[in-house]
């Protein structure tokens, strides 16, 4: 029995390498970390920022980078889907928070109540080792807002930490709605 799991383990670990574009040992160097930070993050559940590790922003903004916005986006699946990829612009967060939508903005005393907990302290930790972390994705709303396709946890952190400027990424043909609604201050193209 014992050896069936070893390979029926194997097997599973071989298919999430492949849709990840990865190699086998890739994958599994990934998943054990990704399960080291999330046994260290079980601390900073509910803690107030003043209790956590120093945070690190070291913002990815390669062209490669930019499927980390996108939950759980392999990199083939990127290209086909953002053959254009995304523009990367940078924005004040107070000016960002006052047209953020109400669904994914984090008021003051939210930290812990909106989202997922688990998710937030895995990324204290994660940023906490100076990982490299893409700018949160977003996209414009017919009500005059913008809303995040990606990002929730990476903006709360920022904000709670006092950040004064973060980038963003956005789709092409987002621009000109973006323009209106936000003062952004773009990359060249």
């Amino acid at each position: 029995m014992g050896h069936q799991n070893f390979d029926l383990n194997n097997a599973i670990d071989q298919i999430h390498a492949d849709e990840a574009g990865q190699s086998i040992e890739e994958y599994r160097k990934g998943k054990a970390q990704g399960m080291r930070i999330s046994e260290q993050s079980k601390k900073y559940i509910g803690r107030p920022s003043s209790e956590w590790p120093k945070i690190f922003f070291n913002w990815d903004v390669s062209k490669n980078g930019q499927r980390h916005s996108l939950d759980a986006t392999n990199q083939k699946d990127f290209a086909e889907n953002y053959p254009e990829g995304f523009l990367l612009g940078h924005v004040f967060i107070e000016n960002f928070d006052a047209k953020l939508c109400h669904y994914s903005r984090r008021n003051h005393g939210e930290l812990w109540e909106v989202g997922c907990s688990a998710k937030l302290a895995f990324l204290i930790v994660y940023l906490s080792e100076n990982r490299k972390i893409s700018p949160p994705l977003v996209k414009p709303l017919d009500t005059g807002e913008v809303i995040f396709n990606g990002g929730h946890h990476r903006y709360a952190i920022a904000k709670e930490l006092g950040l004064k400027r973060i980038p963003i990424y956005t789709k092409p043909e987002y621009k000109p709605e973006i323009d209106v609604i936000l003062d952004v201050e773009w990359e060249s193209m």
